[in-house]
Parts: structure tokens; sequence; C-alpha cells
């Protein structure tokens, strides 16, 4: 059997399960020492000895163990047991795809014209345009990470909200990529729609959080892809300065700050998900080539591999102790009938 990937979808179920199981145990042995003292308060104790002796202590500590860990193991189930892979070919599913753009300020390098963060933009409205079907959602990130335009259809009031993002959107500065996959995970509907996360950004992950967010939201089924926006070499960041001019960004020891493209950052967190990495490309020509991938359903790295349901060898597992747990006597092997 396959125990690849084992995880559970709810972990925190795991801990209300261990603390049913421990209230059912420790509840059938109050309960068993309360038989016992009454007895004992009912008998002599030569008597109470004659009474018990065919009764087993350790068959009656067998039985309640068994019973709590039924219980246990019923309630582990509702936490989702996933292990082994299986592959859930999508071709041809309608798309809900959430747009997280990087609106730091190393989007405004000039290595793209007429910088990366504007040739972003335009390669993200040409997607919508020839993708025309699906939700589609945008969400601006740098430091920190805010939903600007909820999944929809209505595509001219997305093109409007995508005009107006900038790197005014977001006042915390940096670039956490974490947040940015986090926020594009929670903007999604409980549909049966394909989910995609389009990631557009230079890669500097500042906070280093995108890779083990990725890894996450691969076990929920969603599909991260990363599109590189910069180039290798890279360029100085300009800012509007105090005298609203353009003016180099610098470090603190007076040297310019040299934004490069991240590639192995943003391929890390594609491959964690199962998508892809491309870079945009100075006509675009990275995202037309993911557009036509979605369209034909070929995206997908290993087609939309998800942790398999395993619910039922908890329950199984469950049940049989319950079974065997009511065939088990209390009454000793060698007791007189």
């Amino acid at each position: 059997m396959d125990t690849a990937d084992f995880h559970f979808e709810a972990p925190r179920l795991l801990a209300v399960a261990v603390l049913a199981g421990v209230a059912v145990f420790v509840a059938l042995r109050w309960a068993e020492r309360r038989r016992r003292r009454g007895l004992a308060g009912f008998a002599a104790a030569r008597l109470l000895d004659r009474l018990t002796a065919g009764y087993s202590s350790a068959r009656r500590l067998t039985k309640d163990l068994a019973l709590a860990l039924g219980c246990a193991l019923l309630v582990a189930a509702f936490a989702g047991p996933r292990w082994g892979v299986e592959i859930a070919q999508q071709k041809g599913a309608t798309e809900d795809v959430v747009f997280a753009l990087d609106v730091s300020k190393s989007m405004l390098v000039g290595d793209m014209s007429p910088t990366r963060l504007a040739r972003a933009k335009v390669a993200i409205a040409n997607f919508v345009r020839r993708k025309g079907t699906g939700n589609v959602g945008l969400v601006a990130f740098a430091g920190q990470a805010f939903l600007q335009c909820p999944l929809t259809r209505d595509y001219d009031a997305f093109f409007r909200t995508l005009e107006e993002t900038d790197t005014g959107s977001i006042q915390v500065s940096g670039t956490d990529l974490g947040r940015a996959v986090e926020e594009a995970e929670l903007a999604f509907y409980s549909n049966r729609n394909r989910k995609l996360v389009i990631i557009l950004t230079d890669g500097e992950d500042l906070e280093a959080g995108g890779v083990e967010m990725a890894k996450k939201l691969k076990r929920k089924g969603l599909v991260v892809h990363t599109v590189g926006v910069g180039t290798p070499s890279g360029g100085p960041i300009r800012v509007i300065g105090a005298s609203g001019a353009l003016d180099t960004l610098k470090d603190k020891e007076g040297e310019e700050v040299v934004s490069r493209l991240d590639e192995k950052t943003l391929g890390e967190i594609a491959d964690a998900t199962g998508g892809r990495f491309v870079r945009l490309g100075q006509a675009g020509e990275g995202m037309e080539a993911l557009r036509l991938a979605i369209q034909a359903g070929t995206d997908e790295r290993g087609a939309g591999r998800r942790g398999i349901p395993r619910e039922e060898w908890f329950i199984g597992a469950a049940l049989l102790l319950l079974v065997l747990e009511s065939l088990v006597s209390t009454r000793r092997k060698d007791a007189q009938p």
C-alpha cells in the first residue's frame, strides 16, 4: 500500500480524538471502581471474594481500552486522514483564477519596459481577455497581502481594479510570498471549479514563507503557478524622492539596491503544488504559454495529485474494536461454572 504523504486534513481534530478517548477510558474506570465499592459495602470481605472469584479485572481493563480506542478512532476519522496519491484529470473544468500581484518597490525596476509592475499588469489583462471564461480575482501583496478584487465574472470591474493597483496599494514594505499565497487561498469559493493561483513577482521572498505555504495548499488541491517578472541581471530600484524627481533607492551604506529575479524560489513554490514556473518575457510570452497550458489541461505536473481519503480505515478499525469488546467476557478462563 502506498503510504506517501500521510497527513490529516483537519489535524486539530486529533486533539479532540485523544481527549475523547481519554474521557471514555476515565469514565469506564470510574464506573468500575464504583461498582466494586458498591459490592464492598453490600457484602463481607470473605463473601466478596467468593462473589468475584470468576471475575477478571484484566479482561475488564482490556474491554475499557478497546472502547476508548474505538471512540478515539471514530473521532479521528473526522480529521480527514490521507495517504497515498491519486491522479485526477481536470481537463475541461471551469477554472477560478486568483492573480497575486507583487506591488513592492522592487517591481518598479526598469529591466522590463516600462517597469516590471506595468508589464505584469498588461500580461494579466491579456490573460483574462483571451481566457474569456471563469471567475477571476486579484490579490496585491508586498510586506502584507490584501484582496483587491473578489472572484468575479465582471471583467470590466476586474480591469478597473487592476488598473488602480500600484505600489501604493500596500503600505507595508517588503515582499511576503507566504501571505500572498494564504490570502489568495482565502479568496476561493467552496465550489467544484478548478482552483488556480498565479503569482506574478520578481521572487524576492524576504519573509521566506512562500514555499511552506504552497505545500499546505497542495493538500487542499490548489495549484500555484509562478510567473517571474524581471531578469536575473536585475536593475536598480527607482522611486520618487522628496523633491518629486526619480531617485535610486540606496541601502544604509549608500550603495544602490539592485533587485534581481529569483527563479529558484519561484520554481520551488510552483513545484510544491505541481504547478509551473515561467518567465514572463518582455512580450508576455511566458504568461501566454501558461494560459494555453491551462486551457489544454496540461498545466499541472502530475495532473492534479491529491491525497487519497482513508476515513474508512479508521472507521473499520473502530468498529472492529467495538465488536471485539462485545465478544470479550470478564469471566476468568479458569473460573468454575
